[in-house]
């Protein structure tokens, strides 16, 4: 079987990770990275549980944040890796994108 050249990959990899999809997912990393990305002085967990509990509610919902990434699309995840297994060493090989 003839392989895909990298264009075609990446029109197949748009087709599973569509806009619906890619937004979904962005929205979970993002309150995963929201949790953590805090200021001393401006920590809303803090703020909302206090400071005796701040640590437990923050690991409690990193749990939780966790398993839905997980449920949802472990699956999707494992498949587009074995599906396009290097896509991205390909695409910085030949330029596709640049890296810093």
């Amino acid at each position: 079987m003839k392989k895909n050249n990298i264009e075609q990959q990446i029109n197949s990899f748009l087709e599973i990770w569509d806009v619906d999809t890619m937004t979904s997912f962005i929205k979970h990393i993002i309150s995963l990275c929201e949790l953590y990305n805090v200021e001393e002085d401006d920590d809303w967990v803090k703020d909302a549980v206090g400071i005796d509990n701040e640590r437990n509610v923050r690991l409690i919902r990193t749990v939780y944040i966790m398993s839905r990434i997980a449920e949802f699309y472990s699956g999707k995840l494992c498949n587009t890796k074995m599906q396009f297994k290097d896509l991205w060493k390909k695409m910085e090989k030949f330029g596709v994108i640049e890296v810093e």
